[in-house]
C-alpha cells in the first residue's frame, strides 16, 4: 500500500516523535521549557540495595555499579567496565553483585575500605539471586544441574553448601539464619538453615507456593500464593506454628522486604509499608516499577519509578518523615548554572560537599566532575570544556567534555593568581586575570595550554569577556567613572571604546559590545549602549525617557538584561531577551508561574534556577536552533569506526510496529545507530539515519510516501 502525502507526514512524525518522547533534548522544542530533575538518577533495571551508610545501584547504559555514600553524598564506580553486572547488594563495607566476566553469571565482592574486589564462585557459576547480610553472602547455583544455596564467611573466606534439594532458590540472609523456597516437594516451600546449629529446617510447607522469602533476625517473611491472591506472611523462627498474614484483600502482593519490624511490599504496582507487630499498612507511593524490588533499611525506602519520558528513576523516601530524599551526588540544591547549545553546568550543594554537575542536553545523561575534596564556585561550559574556580586550591579548573579529564590550568609556583570571580570562557579560549601579575589579562588555549598576555591594567577590573577574537574589559578611572576597552586578539589591537562613564560591565557578542551605562540627564536612567565592532562606532542600543536597563549578558547576536519600564513599582525588574541584529524583542518566555533565580544565557538558551515549587531545580528554555562550535567539528582522537555490512540486525517496521517494540528499539539504538532502509532489497535502495532525518524531515516524509510501509526496514547497528 502507497502513503498519500498526508499518510506519508503522519508515519515520518509517529515514528520521529516516538524516539523523541524518550528524549530529553527534543522531547522540548524552542520556546519550552526543560527542568532537570536530578534528585532522582536514572538506573538500569539490574537492581539496586541500601544499608545504613551506602546505597549501590547501576547507571543506565553503564556497566559498573555505582557505590553513594549516604553521608557525604559522593559517589565512586566500582567493578570492571567491561562485563555486565546484576543484582548489586550492599551492607556494611562489602558489596555483591552477578558479573558475567569469567563465562557464567558469577559472584564478585568489593571491599570498600580496602578498595578491594574478589571473586567468591567458581568462575563458571550460574546465579541467579545473592543477598549479603554481616559477614554472610548467599546465592543460588545452578551449575550442577540442580539448584542449591550457597554461603560465603566474609571472616574465614570459607563456601559452603547449606542445602542440598536440588530446587533451593532465591535465597535471604541473616546474621543468624539463611532462608530460601524450595520445590523440594513439587510446590514452592519456604526453608531456613541455622548457622549455629548448622542444621536446616522447614519454616513454611502448606499448600500452593510461598516465595521471595526476606529475614531479619528470627523473621521471615514471603509472597503466600496459596489462595486467589497473593498476601504477605510471616513466619517467627522457634516461636510460629504456622505463618501469620500480614495483608489479605483482593490484592496481588509481591516482592516483600523486612527490616527490623518494618516491612515493605507492593500492592498492585503501589508501594506499601507496615509494621508486623502492628495490623494494617499504608501506601507509600503509587505506580511504581514492579519488576525490580524495593528494598527498606532504617527509615529509608529504596524503589525504582518510571518518569514521564520512560525513564527509570531511583527514588529514597523517608518513612519517618513521610517524604522524598534527593539521592545521589548530584541531588544537592542547585546553584550558580550556566549553559552552552548542548551542555548545563550548575553547582549542587550537597550535605557537606559541593560538585560541577555536567548535563548533557542532548542525551538527558548528567554527572558530577569534581572530585568529593573540591571545593568549586562559578562553573562555565562551552561546547567542548567546563572551567571553575576551586576556592581549596585558589586555582581555576578545566574539564575536557569529550575526554573526560580535569586539568588545573593555573599554578601559583608559575606565579600564576587567578581572581575569583573574573573569568570568561568562550570555546576553547579561557580568559581570566592574574592578580600575581598586576592585574594581568590572560587568554588560555585550553587545547593546547598555550597562554597569552592580552594586557597589563593598574588595577583589577570591573568586568572581563571574550568572544571569538575579541577580548573586553571595564576599567574604573576614577569614583563612579570608567572606561570601556576592546582587544582584536588577530591584530593585538587595544582600543578605548568609551571613556568616563557610569558602567559596570561589559559583554562581547557578534559584531558588538554592550553595556549598561548611566544617562545624567532631567530623567537619570540606565540604559543599553553598544558598540559596533565593524563600523567602529559607539551609540544607544535601547534608551527610554525613564526606568532601568540594566546587567545585560549576551549569547552571539542576542543580549539577555533586567528592565523595569513596564512595572508598577520602578523596583521590580523582569528579564528581556533582545536580538541586536534584527533590533527586535524575542518572545521566548518562561511560564507565568516561574520563580526565577539566577538567569543566564548561553549558546541558544537561557538557564536559570526556579523555586515555583518551593524547590530549587534547574530549568532550561532554547530560544533558537544550536550552533556548532568550530571544535565540534574537529575529528576526535581514535574515533570508532562505521558500522561494517553485518554488524548489525534488520527488521521490517511493521514487524517492529506489530510487536510494540519500535520505540524500544530506536531509544537503545540512538540517532546515528537505528537506520531506515526505504525500498529495503530493490535497486532503488537508500538509508536515512535518524540523525540525517532529523536534520532533512521533508526529505523522510517523501521516501516514507515514495517507498510505502511494506518496503521499508530497520538497521539497528551494534
Amino acid at each position: 500500500m502507497k502513503l498519500t502525502p498526508k499518510q506519508g507526514w503522519l508515519a515520518a512524525a509517529i515514528l520521529v516523535t516516538s524516539l523523541w518522547s524518550g528524549t530529553p533534548a527534543f522531547a522540548k522544542g524552542i520556546g519550552d521549557e526543560i527542568k532537570i530533575d536530578m534528585s532522582q538518577p536514572e538506573i538500569a533495571k539490574t537492581g539496586f540495595d541500601i544499608s545504613a551508610d551506602y546505597a549501590v545501584w547501576m547507571v543506565e547504559g553503564d556497566k559498573t555499579i555505582t557505590l553513594y555514600d549516604l553521608d557525604n553524598n559522593s559517589e565512586v564506580k566500582i567493578g570492571s567496565k567491561s562485563s555486565t553486572k546484576t543484582s548489586p547488594r550492599v551492607d556494611g563495607d562489602y558489596v555483591v553483585w552477578m558479573d558475567s566476566r569469567d563465562g557464567g553469571s558469577d559472584v564478585y565482592m568489593y571491599d570498600i575500605s580496602k578498595k578491594k574486589e574478589t571473586l567468591l564462585t567458581s568462575g563458571s557459576a550460574k546465579v541467579s539471586h545473592l543477598e549479603i547480610a554481616g559477614k554472610n553472602v548467599v546465592w543460588d547455583d545452578k551449575s550442577q544441574g540442580g539448584s542449591d544455596i550457597f554461603l560465603y564467611n566474609i571472616t574465614s573466606g570459607d563456601v559452603e553448601q547449606i542445602s542440598t534439594s536440588g530446587k533451593a532458590s532465591n535465597p535471604t540472609a541473616g546474621d543468624t539464619y539463611i532462608a530460601w523456597q524450595d520445590e523440594r516437594s513439587g510446590n514452592a516451600d519456604i526453608y531456613y538453615y541455622d548457622l549455629k546449629a548448622e542444621t536446616e529446617k522447614a519454616a513454611v510447607t502448606t499448600h500452593g507456593d510461598q516465595v521471595n522469602p526476606s529475614i531479619y533476625g528470627d523473621q521471615i517473611i514471603f509472597e503466600d500464593q496459596s489462595d486467589e491472591y497473593s498476601q504477605i506472611s510471616l513466619y517467627t523462627i522457634g516461636k510460629s506454628r504456622a505463618a501469620k498474614k500480614l495483608t489479605d484483600d483482593s490484592s496481588d502482593k509481591q516482592s516483600p522486604h523486612i527490616y527490623k519490624s518494618t516491612y515493605i511490599f507492593i500492592d498492585n504496582g503501589d508501594l506499601s509499608y507496615g509494621d508486623v507487630n502492628k495490623t494494617g499498612s499504608k501506601e507509600i507511593k503509587s505506580f511504581v516499577y514492579d519488576k525490580l524490588a524495593p528494598r527498606v533499611y532504617g527509615d529509608y525506602v529504596l524503589y525504582a519509578k518510571t518518569d514521564s519520558d520512560k525513564k527509570l528513576r531511583l527514588n529514597l523516601y523517608d518513612v519517618d518523615e513521610k517524604e522524598s530524599v534527593p539521592i545521589g551526588s548530584i541531588a544537592g540544591e542547585p546553584s550558580q548554572p550556566a549553559a552552552s547549545d548542548r551542555y548545563i553546568v550548575y553547582i549542587s550543594e550537597g550535605n557537606k560537599s559541593e560538585s560541577v554537575i555536567l548535563y548533557d542536553i542532548e542525551n538527558g545523561t548528567n554527572k558530577a566532575i569534581t572530585k568529593t575534596d573540591a571545593d568549586p564556585s562559578r562553573p562555565l561550559v562551552s561546547n567542548r570544556y567546563v572551567v571553575w574556580y576551586d576556592l581549596s586550591k585558589d586555582a581555576l579548573f578545566s574539564y575536557d567534555i569529550k575526554k573526560g579529564v580535569t586539568k588545573q590550568v593555573t599554578d601559583e609556583d608559575d606565579d600564576q593568581a587567578p581572581a575569583e570571580k573574573l573569568y570568561e570562557l568562550d570555546g576553547d579560549n579561557l580568559l581570566w586575570v592574574n592578580v600575581d601579575r598586576k592585574s594581568e589579562l590572560v587568554v588560555t588555549d585550553l587545547s593546547t595550554n598555550k597562554s597569552t598576555d592580552i594586557a597589563s591594567l593598574k588595577k583589577d577590573p570591573l568586568s572581563i569577556d571574550i568572544y571569538e577574537n575579541y577580548v573586553s574589559w571595564v576599567l574604573e578611572e576614577s569614583s563612579n567613572k570608567a572606561s570601556v576597552f576592546l582587544y582584536d586578539m588577530d591584530e593585538e589591537d587595544e582600543t578605548q571604546i568609551r571613556k568616563n562613564v557610569q558602567v559596570k560591565q561589559a559583554k562581547l557578542g557578534e559584531n558588538f559590545v554592550v553595556w549598561s551605562e548611566y544617562t545624567d540627564s532631567t530623567k537619570p536612567s540606565w540604559d543599553l549602549y553598544s558598540y559596533d565592532i565593524k563600523r567602529g562606532k559607539a551609540s544607544s542600543l535601547l534608551r527610554y525617557s525613564d526606568r532601568d536597563q540594566i546587567n545585560p549578558q549576551t549569547s552571539r547576536e542576542m543580549v539577555f538584561f533586567e528592565d523595569n519600564r513596564l512595572s508598577p513599582n520602578k523596583k521590580d525588574f523582569y528579564f528581556e531577551l533582545y536580538d541586536v541584529v534584527d533590533g527586535t524583542y524575542n518572545d521566548y518566555a518562561w511560564d507565568d508561574d516561574a520563580d526565577v533565580e539566577e538567569a543566564t544565557i548561553g549558546g541558544n538558551r537561557l538557564v536559570w534556577i526556579d523555586n515555583r515549587e518551593d524547590t530549587p531545580y534547574v530549568y532550561t528554555l532554547a530560544f533558537a536552533q544550536p550552533k556548532d562550535d568550530d571544535d565540534d567539528n574537529e575529528p576526535t582522537p581514535n574515533p570508532d569506526p562505521d558500522p561494517e555490512p553485518g554488524d548489525y540486525k534488520e527488521y521490517t517496521i511493521l514487524e517492529l510496529m506489530t510487536d510494540g517494540t519500535l520505540t524500544d528499539k530506536m531509544n537503545e539504538a540512538g540517532f546515528k545507530n537505528f537506520v531506515m532502509v526505504f525500498f529495503a532489497g530493490t535497486s532503488k535502495e537508500e538509508t536515512m539515519s535518524l540523525s540525517e532525518a532529523f536534520d532533512d524531515m521533508d526529505r523522510m516524509a517523501d521516501l516514507f510516501e515514495q517507498s510505502g510501509l511494506d518496503k521499508i526496514n530497520i538497521r539497528i547497528y551494534k
